[in-house]
């Protein structure tokens, strides 16, 4: 992390600490690279400020890339982003971690959706849109899951590559993550 934060970085910084009482490792790795760090957090705001997802919706495309991806920090950071943002249940989260159905056909045809983006590089079949579509959603949320997806590239991607070590109020949340 630089000596001397840029305002950019401690921007975001002073964001994490008003919003979450904390700085996530997760930040200060990114904060090497101020183009990565604003990129994500931003990407992060506009999803909530004008994305067409439920906040409950964007993490259950979020925590399911972060699974598919075997991200413990992202898996675990979204738990607690879950209880404390999202309004995510804890049985949903479970589900998602357990890699089983969610208790809405809905929440499943997303999670699946999302999977299939991703796994495809944005490559689905008419009839995987097509049932995401026929669950009630959109091409706009369509167009939102590919930027959630986004979000968790930069994540998972930046973990994985740093190895990044898990926030201490993170590690009670790794409990069941097989990975």
């Amino acid at each position: 992390m630089p000596e001397k934060l840029s305002q950019e970085v401690q921007e975001v910084f002073d964001w994490y600490v008003e919003n979450y009482k904390f700085v996530p490792n997760l930040s200060r790795v990114m904060s090497e690279a101020p183009a990565l760090l604003r990129s994500y957090w931003q990407t992060q705001l506009n999803l909530m400020q004008m994305g067409t997802l439920t906040p409950e919706e964007n993490n259950v495309v979020q925590m399911s890339i972060a699974v598919e991806n075997k991200c413990r920090y992202c898996a675990s950071g979204h738990i607690m982003a879950g209880r404390m943002v999202f309004g995510s249940s804890e049985e949903v989260m479970a589900n998602i971690i357990a890699e089983s159905s969610l208790p809405e056909a809905k929440l499943n045809a997303l999670r699946d959706f999302a999977l299939a983006v991703y796994e495809g590089r944005g490559r689905v079949s008419d009839e995987t849109l097509g049932n995401f579509k026929s669950a009630g959603y959109s091409n706009a949320q369509a167009l939102d899951v590919v930027t959630n997806i986004s979000t968790k590239v930069m994540s998972n991607f930046t973990n994985q590559l740093t190895n990044n070590e898990l926030d201490e109020v993170l590690e009670p949340l790794t409990d069941g993550l097989n990975f």
